[in-house]
């Protein structure tokens, strides 16, 4: 029978349950219980619209067939074309060959000879993956076989051969990938080098997910003429409101290695603690607070730097500092009232042993919020906190501080002058315990207690200006400081007007205070708004100090900020000593960014006084990038310490990107610290290569060569 009109066939119940096939076209013919159609006709099923040339669908065996032209979408997301496809309804297999699938949001597709599927599992004939355009592809993987589980999103290649443009790169006899975002446990890139001094460099890590709140990566490396290692991140979240890492690394050298370069370990080892909580009060405890609680935890610790040099091969991303700063903040706040815990750990890398480093654990701290009386014409708050450095070997202590400001304040002339004045009471005590060091004498540290009380007048204005479209802000301000009467006692008694600068007494390490004095302080802002946008702000800030030597000046200050024009912008701040006659500090940035070229210069500058000698640091630094055209950006990088006549850092490369493929190599060179066993201070300076190659969206690496490594 033939018709030449539109029909709809329903499946019968040899189908799966509630599974409908509908089959649409312009000339349909029926012979038994097989249905053919001619004329662009349409099938639906399953979710899926699958169009060919000519379809035809068996009611008793469930069977599709489609020849020419053969499409097949689904959700929008995802579509298939072969020249010849069959599927078996009650057997949830399908036939097809060739076969081209793409991925539309991704834009990844793959292209084989015949695919061979069975409910989620399908099973590919030789073929080629990419992201890139299909006619021409950038970069494309050659396989010989592969399998794809649409359950799982998961493809395997098997005997994958990457090209781009034609030039084969690398083989991989096995290479697996997900299709969707979801987190899955597996192998990840790996990444390689090769270094002179350290042979070949072979890093393959290991990602395990079993669950959605906590991962673990397990990342194993082997240096082949230095040694071995293993650092694992697992990673967390165990409530609503909080998250956290941690980290832990060990890598031993090859004695040869070691003894050559005159390491200070064999062996390095450490650990890094991040976590952060926004409501631990509430979530942990269950209390039911009005106010907010936080936790806050950023711990490390390594027995040297090269537990950080050696967490990858990219060492120039490593930190250089020779100070290692671990913190635990705690903290509960309400609308009056804030209370707070904090802990400080300092580890000095350059130092075998921190024994005698002081350490703060814990500070206890409690803040009043400031309240306003009399319509706002009397402020006062209040601020205490009791600390214990602790140290293993040596003398600790426990210090205590409270301090109250009064403040009483108001606008003069309709409210163009506001006037304050602040008496400013605080007080500090502290004890001692722990052992002595060498040299001393318990009687060296007896507790003590301190008082003072300091008023402050203060006058200042905000005056506002138009001219057309710019807008002037200027606000002026002076203060002065009537240093009042000073109570000390026991410890501060003693050592008051003796731990100045230069003093080596172990017992001035606890010495904090500040000789009293008047002070008056000026200060002078100017702001500048173009059409509502800041172009200027320019803070200037000059104390001048009177105590019972005489009179003198303080550093001058001046902060400035200056859009100089839409594409250049320019910051400074200048700290100049009146006593000196010289310049103590200076920072200049300048920044460029408009359209394909961007860069920023900047210089800092201090010189400062440490037991009376005169230390000083220049250090110079810069960037550069430009976007050549939409494919091509050549950038750089430059660090010098001018001072210790050093090149801390240079770099200089060149990056290819397109829609499917990031493509670049870099030149670096780097100083970085290390520690040995006869200078503390020794530094290692590397040179690399570094290529990069990203497939898009399946992922990629960056390899690196290291050149030279002299110590």
């Amino acid at each position: 029978m033939r018709r030449s009109i539109f029909i709809s066939i329903v499946a019968c119940s040899v189908l799966l349950a509630d599974d409908r096939v509908e089959l649409f076209g312009s000339n349909v013919e029926t012979n038994g219980s097989v249905v053919n159609a001619y004329g662009n006709p349409i099938i639906t099923y399953q979710g899926k619209i699958l169009t060919a040339e000519r379809l035809s669908y068996d009611r008793n065996t469930s069977i599709i067939e489609a020849e020419g032209n053969v499409t097949v979408f689904q959700d929008g997301k995802n579509h298939a074309i072969s020249d010849y496809t069959k599927l078996n309804m009650d057997t949830d297999t399908r036939q097809s060959r060739p076969l081209y699938m793409i991925d539309h949001q991704t834009g990844l597709w793959i292209s084989t000879k015949q695919s061979d599927a069975c409910e989620s599992q399908i099973d590919l004939a030789s073929g080629m993956v990419s992201g890139c355009n299909s006619a021409d592809p950038l970069w494309k993987i050659r396989f010989s076989s592969a399998d794809y589980n649409t359950e799982k999103m998961w493809m395997n290649l098997y005997n994958a051969r990457l090209y781009v443009e034609d030039v084969p790169l690398f083989y991989l006899p096995y290479f697996g990938y997900p299709t969707d975002k979801t987190r899955r446990s597996g192998l990840l890139i790996p990444t390689l080098g090769y270094s002179g001094s350290e042979g070949f460099y072979y890093q393959q890590p290991i990602y395990i997910a079993p669950q959605n709140w906590w991962d673990l990566e397990l990342r194993p490396q082997i240096r082949t003429s230095r040694g071995s290692g293993l650092y694992t991140d697992f990673r967390f979240i165990d409530t609503p409101s909080s998250q956290g890492s941690i980290r832990t690394g060990y890598f031993k050298e090859q004695a040869e290695y070691a003894q050559e370069r005159d390491l200070a370990h064999i062996k390095h080892y450490g650990y890094d603690i991040h976590y952060r909580h926004n409501a631990f009060l509430q979530e942990w405890f269950d209390m039911k607070l009005d106010g907010e609680s936080g936790l806050y935890v950023n711990g490390s610790w390594m027995n040297d730097v090269d537990y950080l040099n050696l967490q990858g091969t990219d060492e120039t991303q490593n930190i250089t500092t020779s100070q290692v700063l671990s913190r635990i903040n705690t903290y509960y706040s309400n609308e009056d009232d804030y209370l707070g815990m904090y802990l400080k750990h300092y580890q000095y890398l350059d130092r075998v042993d921190n024994s005698k480093t002081i350490q703060i654990l814990p500070t206890l701290h409690y803040h009043h919020y400031l309240e306003n009386l009399l319509g706002d014409h009397f402020l006062f708050n209040a601020d205490t906190s009791v600390s214990n450095f602790y140290r293993p070997d040596g003398k600790r202590a426990i210090e205590g501080n409270v301090n109250i400001p009064l403040t009483l304040q108001t606008g003069l002339f309709d409210n163009t002058i506001d006037v304050s004045y602040t008496a400013n009471a605080s007080g500090r005590m502290i004890g001692f315990y722990g052992n002595v060091q060498s040299g001393e004498s318990h009687n060296d540290y007896e507790s003590g207690e301190y008082a003072q009380i300091d008023h402050t007048f203060k006058i200042g204005s905000s005056l506002v200006r138009s001219y057309g479209e710019t807008t002037h802000v200027i606000a002026p301000e002076v203060a002065y400081t009537l240093a009042g009467a000073r109570r000390y006692d026991g410890y501060y008694d003693r050592y008051h007007g003796a731990c100045g600068v230069g003093n080596t007494n172990l017992a001035c390490e606890f010495y904090t205070l500040q000789d009293p004095s008047d002070t008056l302080s000026l200060g002078l802002n100017n702001y500048l708004f173009k059409n509502g946008k800041q172009t200027l702000a320019d803070r200037l800030s000059q104390n001048f100090r009177y105590d019972n030597i005489g009179n003198y000046y303080g550093e001058l200050m001046n902060e400035l900020e200056l859009q100089i024009a839409d594409a250049i912008s320019y910051y400074n701040i200048t700290a100049y000593d009146h006593d000196r006659a010289r310049v103590t500090k200076e920072i200049n940035s300048v920044g460029y960014k408009n359209g394909a070229l961007s860069g920023a210069l900047n210089h800092t500058y201090t010189d400062a006084l440490r037991n009376g000698l005169a230390v000083y640091s220049s250090y110079w630094s810069g960037d550069i990038s430009y976007q050549y055209n939409r494919y091509y950006r050549i950038f750089g990088l430059i660090a010098y310490d001018y001072h210790e006549k050093l090149m801390k850092r240079n770099e200089i490369g060149i990056m290819y990107s397109q829609r499917c493929l990031d493509l670049g190599i870099r030149f670096v060179q780097n100083n970085r610290p290390v520690l040995t066993n006869t200078n503390a201070g020794s530094s290692v300076n590397d040179s690399y290569i570094f290529l990069t190659l990203i497939l898009k969206p399946i992922g990629g690496s960056e390899f690196n060569y290291k050149i030279t490594n002299h110590q």
